[in-house]
């Protein structure tokens, strides 16, 4: 009995599933052509649902904001629900869950990275949509990347910088690292901190960028100097003054917004390299209001959104004329560092990339 019970558990589940595919499938053949017919199929929708950190997109502030103006902009009445949610990598498989069990999406619009929609590819997690249909303005072009996910399954949106954090109040003049070697010189030993993930470590030991080989060696020279591995958004450590620096930091955006506030934070993109990490938008098969997720992100891409993301969240996305992450990426690149666009292509292309992860994690952590 209890076989026969496991056994049409699985077959109704399969079932579930299957019918998802189908359905988004059949969606990204019927997804909406232009931006007219998109704002046409969003204003049959009433709420839009939103699950992400109360970090990202400013949380639910941010969501009011970005639903109101999205509204006055496509002439939409659409509602915004939001409820804070779980990290990136756990957000993808919380959906991957429901989706199995044939249940909505928590949410109807993700915002994830690079990881994020790698693993969307992999379990069909979100919908082919025909997105720079519905921007209002093109993009630059930039060699090598391709700010379309997979099939068209997100929707690159937001940039931001691997660097190196510091209070500024500590680190000042000729102090300031230029070389990611400058942060070795032994009046910092035991006040630099660095992350458990080994934030840019990982994605500068790729082959096109500086390599295993050199990354492990650098690892090993830099955790005799770390005092303490944080997280890349405490930085309360650095302003307090237990930590003079962060190497590496995730990105560029905690310190925009916390010298709005005035806090006694700088940033120093590397001679030798950067990674432009990329925030996605995009839709969940089984989102219940899928047109009104769409036009959200395609909101994001206009002139009003941008210059709303870079003064809230401190980014923007690289390929626009006015981006300031664009800037200081071009800056870097004048300069020779090498320079990578994570996106979920090039992390699949990367093929000893956790390997290599793991074993500078045991290095940083003194494994």
């Amino acid at each position: 009995m209890l076989y026969l019970k496991h056994k049409w558990a699985v077959t109704l589940c399969t079932a579930l599933c299957s019918l998802f595919l189908v359905s988004a499938a059949a969606f990204a053949a019927d997804a909406p052509k232009t931006l007219k017919e998109l704002v046409e199929g969003a204003k049959k929708e009433t709420t839009l649902r939103a699950m992400w950190s109360s970090r990202s997109l400013n949380g639910a502030k941010g969501m009011k904001h970005l639903v109101a103006a999205m509204n006055k902009k496509y002439g939409t009445n659409i509602k915004p629900q939001f409820t804070p949610g779980p990290s990136m990598t756990k957000m993808i498989g919380r959906l991957t869950r429901e989706l199995k069990a044939g249940q909505p999406a928590s949410t109807d619009v993700l915002w994830n990275n690079s990881g994020g929609m790698l693993k969307s590819s992999q379990v069909g997690l979100t919908r082919s949509m025909n997105w720079m249909a519905y921007l209002d303005r093109p993009m630059l072009k930039s060699p090598g990347f391709d700010p379309l996910a997979p099939k068209g399954i997100g929707l690159a949106s937001a940039s931001t910088l691997v660097g190196i954090m510091y209070n500024s109040d500590v680190v000042k003049g000729d102090d300031i690292p230029k070389s990611m070697h400058d942060v070795l010189a032994p009046k910092w030993k035991g006040k630099i901190a660095s992350t458990p993930y080994v934030a840019g470590l990982r994605e500068f030991a790729t082959p096109s960028l500086l390599g295993k080989e050199v990354m492990i060696d650098y690892a090993k020279k830099l955790s005799k100097h770390v005092g303490g591995l944080i997280r890349c958004g405490t930085v309360d450590r650095l302003t307090s003054g237990e930590f003079a620096m962060l190497v590496f930091s995730c990105g560029d955006q905690y310190v925009n917004q916390a010298k709005r506030d005035g806090l006694p934070l700088g940033y120093s993109v590397v001679n030798e390299a950067v990674v432009s990490h990329t925030r996605y938008g995009a839709v969940p098969v089984h989102s219940q209001a899928p047109n009104a997720a769409a036009l959200f992100i395609a909101y994001l891409h206009s002139k009003e959104g941008q210059k709303w993301s870079w003064e809230v969240n401190g980014f923007d996305f690289h390929l626009y004329p006015e981006s300031h992450e664009r800037k200081i990426l071009e800056d870097a690149r004048s300069r020779g560092a090498k320079v990578v666009v994570n996106s979920p292509q090039w992390l699949a292309s990367q093929k000893d990339y956790r390997k290599t992860r793991k074993e500078l994690e045991k290095i940083m952590q003194k494994k």
